[in-house]
């Protein structure tokens, strides 16, 4: 068997995320991105919190998140400055869940407590997107729906938030 007849019966050879063009690796951030946004405004929507200050990302992110948001009936302005500059996203009495979320996930582990020790002066907890609890140093705020510091001994997921037993959500 010469060389062309063997080469002809081999599988074709799957493209590696490497081999992706760099507008296919784009769209694929900027559709993570948006699913992203939209869960965290999701949590949001369902808080009692006037208003979420998001972290600093560049213009076309910020441009994004504005769009997003007006499909939540939510206001937007931008604040800060150079690479400061941030998204806010603030409760109108409009604001709801568009019918193409309402089926989102919402992580809410009901009456299950997770034990937390937080030292002298407490510890920043995260939960992220897929549902895990993570120390957060703050640096890389990617794929997080709430976060906040935590001086209590026990935790629950209620409803996508992190809520501790003086919480009336507890």
């Amino acid at each position: 068997m010469d060389r062309q007849s063997r080469s002809s019966h081999r599988p074709p050879r799957r493209r590696s995320p490497e081999d992706a063009s760099p507008a296919a690796s784009q769209e694929r951030a900027d559709r993570e991105f948006r699913r992203e946004i939209e869960m965290r405004l999701q949590v949001f929507v369902s808080s009692e919190a006037p208003e979420l200050e998001l972290e600093p990302m560049n213009s076309y992110r910020r441009h994004l998140v504005h769009n997003i948001a007006k499909e939540f009936q939510l206001a937007t302005e931008s604040r800060g400055d150079d690479r400061d500059r941030r998204v806010c996203v603030i409760r109108t009495k409009e604001t709801r869940v568009p019918k193409s979320q309402a089926k989102a996930k919402l992580w809410d582990f009901g009456s299950q407590t997770f034990p937390v020790n937080p030292g002298l002066h407490g510890v920043r907890l995260a939960l992220k997107s897929d549902g895990s609890i993570e120390l957060h140093e703050g640096a890389d705020t990617r794929h997080i729906l709430h976060e906040r510091l935590v001086t209590a001994r026990q935790i629950r997921i209620r409803n996508g938030q992190i809520v501790v037993p003086d919480d009336p959500n507890w």
